[in-house]
């Protein structure tokens, strides 16, 4: 896969990101020689757009950091859920 013109692109320092999708990830490790396992998401309620004020707050209770916790590992392996994550992470091996 190419990334091509009209896609997010930014350099971060050293360091170039680009937005892909899940299936142009997917696409970009096949075409590479890497068989994909799984694909996770990560931080799926932070873009539900609360506040980062809100979010980032440090005197939640135990108990609604475990709830949330429970949302995250119930979301993150679902493929319908992907597009709601902050960043998709791939499991993959050599083919």
């Amino acid at each position: 896969m190419e990334l091509t013109l009209g896609q997010f692109h930014h350099k971060l320092g050293n360091m170039q990101v680009y937005t892909v999708t899940p299936r142009e990830l997917i696409d970009l490790l096949e075409d590479n020689g890497l068989r994909v396992e799984k694909t996770i998401g990560k931080g799926i309620t932070m873009p539900l757009r609360i506040p980062a004020d809100t979010y980032f707050k440090k005197d939640y209770s135990e108990e609604l950091l475990n709830k949330i916790l429970q949302i995250e590992l119930a979301l993150c392996e679902r493929s319908d859920a992907l597009g709601l994550a902050g960043h998709i992470q791939a499991v993959a091996r050599k083919a």
